[in-house]
C-alpha cells in the first residue's frame, strides 16, 4: 500500500515539477539566458501570488479530510469558493503591482496580465488536489496535476516550436491551464455537485483561515526568502544573470521532488498518527534520516557532475550556471529535512510556529542577499540560499525534538554525512576524468548511489525499534 501510495504520490508532483521544469528548459533552449531571465521573473511572481491567495488551505484541508472524511464535501466547498474569492482578486493586484510599482520593467507589464489570469484555475486544480489526497485518492491527485502541467507544457512547447516569443508562451499557457482546469473539474463533476448542493457554512470557511492563517504567512515569507536572490539578481544584475542563477535554481527546486514525494505519500499517516506515541516518533525519525540519506546522496552527485548536466539541460550559453549549481545543490540537503518537518508540524497541529521562523528565515535571507549580491552577484545569491536554508533547518529541529530522539537520529545522520564525504572526495580528485564522457559519469553515479543505499541498509537493519521507513498503516 505504501509504494502504491507513493508512486500515485510520486507521479503527480512529478507531472507538477516535471511539466513545470521543462517549461522553463524548452525557453531557456530556445530563447536565451536574457528572455529567460524575464521569463523567470514573472513566474515567480505568479507563483508568490499563488501561495499568497492560497493562503495555506490545502495543506490544512488535507489534514482535516484525512482526520474526518465525513467532512470533506463541506471542506472542498468552503475552501474552493475562498481561493475563487482570492484568486479573482489576486489578478487585479498582481497587474497593479507590475503598472504602479518599481517591481514592473518596460516590456514585461503584457507577460504579467497573461501570467496573472492563471491565478484562478491553478488555485481550483491545488485546492481539488488536496481534496483527493486527503481522501487517500492519489490516483486522483495524480491525474489532477498530470492534466494541468501536461497542458501547461505543451502550451509553452507549442508556442516556442511556432517560432513565438515570450507573448506567445505566456498566451498559450493561459488557454490551456484554463482548458486543464475544466477538464479536471468534470472528471469530478459528482463530487463537486455534492459539495454545491450542502449549505454554506461560514463556521467552516473561518476554521479553515484560523488553522491556515500560519502557514499563508510561511508560505509567502518562504518562497519570498527562497526567491528573493531571483528579485535582487534582476533588479542589480538585469535579466541575464537572472536568467543563470534560476537556472542552476530550477534543478535544485526539480530535485526537491524527491522530499516531496516521499513526504507526500506519509502525510496522511503523520496525520492519523499525530496523538503521539512511539509509533509516531518512529515514524518521524524513520523520515528524517531517510530525507538525510536522499538529500546527501543527491547534492553529492550534482556537485561532482553539475557542470555538463547544466550543458546538458539548458544549452551550452548557460555554461556558467555548472558552477553555480555545483554550490547550490548542497541547500537540497537542508531543503529536504526542514521540508520533511514542516509536514510533521502540520500533522501535529503546531503550524504556528512557522510565524516566527519563516520572519527569522526571511530576515536572514534578505540580509544574505543584499551583502552578497553586491560583491559576488549570482555566486552571491548561492551563497545566500545555502546560509538561510540551514537557519530554517535549525528552527524545525528546535520545534519537533520532541518528536526525534536528536541524539540518536543525528549519530545515525552521521553516516550518510560520512559517505558522502568519501563519494565527494573522490568525485573533486576525478572530476575531469568523470566528467570526460558520459559512460564515466553513469559509472560514478551507479558506485555512489550503490554505496549510500549500502549505507541506508545498514541503518534499517541495526536502529532500534524502527518502523519500515515509508510503512504507511492501513485505514
Amino acid at each position: 500500500m505504501s509504494l502504491r501510495h507513493l508512486g500515485f504520490q510520486g507521479s503527480g508532483l512529478l507531472a507538477k515539477r516535471g511539466f513545470l521544469a521543462f517549461a522553463f528548459l524548452a525557453v531557456a533552449r530556445r530563447l536565451g539566458p536574457a528572455a529567460f531571465g524575464d521569463f523567470s521573473y514573472v513566474s515567480t511572481w505568479l507563483l508568490v501570488f499563488s501561495l499568497l491567495l492560497g493562503l495555506g488551505l490545502a495543506p490544512v484541508s488535507t489534514r482535516e479530510i484525512a482526520r474526518s472524511p465525513e467532512t470533506a464535501h463541506r471542506i472542498l466547498k468552503s475552501g474552493l469558493s475562498l481561493r475563487f474569492g482570492l484568486s479573482f482578486s489576486g489578478v487585479v493586484l498582481l497587474n497593479l503591482l507590475f503598472a504602479c510599482t518599481p517591481v514592473g520593467r518596460p516590456g514585461i507589464g503584457g507577460y504579467a496580465f497573461l501570467a496573472s489570469l492563471c491565478l484562478p484555475p491553478l488555485a481550483f486544480a491545488d485546492q481539488i488536489s488536496a481534496y483527493a489526497l486527503g481522501l487517500d485518492a492519489h490516483h486522483q491527485f495524480a491525474l489532477v496535476n498530470g492534466t494541468v502541467w501536461g497542458l501547461y507544457f505543451a502550451a509553452t512547447a507549442g508556442a516556442l516550436a511556432l517560432g513565438g516569443g515570450l507573448g506567445s508562451v505566456f498566451a498559450g499557457q493561459l488557454i490551456f491551464v484554463w482548458l486543464a482546469a475544466l477538464i479536471c473539474g468534470y472528471w469530478l463533476h459528482e463530487d463537486l455537485a455534492r459539495s454545491a448542493r450542502l449549505a454554506d457554512s461560514w463556521g467552516t470557511s473561518v476554521f479553515l483561515l484560523r488553522e491556515a492563517a500560519p502557514l499563508v504567512i510561511t508560505s509567502v515569507l518562504g518562497i519570498l526568502s527562497f526567491r528573493i536572490g531571483t528579485f535582487l539578481l534582476y533588479r542589480f544584475g538585469g535579466s541575464t544573470e537572472t536568467g543563470l542563477y534560476t537556472s542552476a535554481l530550477q534543478v535544485v527546486e526539480g530535485m526537491q521532488l524527491i522530499a516531496m514525494a516521499v513526504t507526500g505519500a506519509l502525510f496522511p499517516a503523520l496525520c492519523r498518527l499525530a496523538a503521539g506515541g512511539r509509533e509516531m516518533n518512529d515514524l518521524c525519525e524513520n523520515l528524517f534520516l531517510s530525507l538525510a540519506f536522499l538529500g546527501l546522496a543527491v547534492a553529492t552527485l550534482v556537485s561532482v557532475i553539475g557542470r555538463p548536466l547544466v550543458a546538458f539541460f539548458f544549452g551550452p550559453s548557460f555554461d556558467p550556471a555548472g558552477r553555480l549549481l555545483a554550490i547550490l545543490i548542497w541547500s537540497s540537503v537542508p531543503m529536504f529535512l526542514h521540508y520533511g518537518l514542516t509536514f510533521v508540524l502540520i500533522a501535529v497541529n503546531r503550524q504556528r510556529v512557522f510565524v516566527f521562523e519563516t520572519a527569522i528565515y526571511l530576515l536572514a535571507s534578505l540580509t544574505a542577499n543584499l551583502i552578497l549580491i553586491h560583491k559576488y552577484a549570482a555566486l552571491g545569491a548561492v551563497y545566500a540560499a545555502l546560509l538561510s536554508e540551514s537557519a530554517l533547518l535549525g528552527m524545525h529541529l528546535y520545534f519537533v525534538a520532541s518528536r526525534l530522539n536528536l541524539a540518536r537520529t543525528l549519530a545515525w545522520a552521521a553516516l550518510p554525512a560520512g559517505i558522502a564525504a568519501l563519494v565527494l572526495a573522490f568525485g573533486v580528485s576525478w572530476k575531469p576524468e568523470i566528467n570526460a564522457n558520459l559512460v564515466n559519469r553513469l559509472a560514478f553515479c551507479l558506485a555512489s548511489v550503490a554505496l549510500f543505499a549500502a549505507g541506508y541498509g545498514l541503518y534499517r537493519r541495526f536502529a532500534p525499534s524502527q518502523r519500515p521507513a515509508l510503512a504507511v498503516p492501513a485505514v
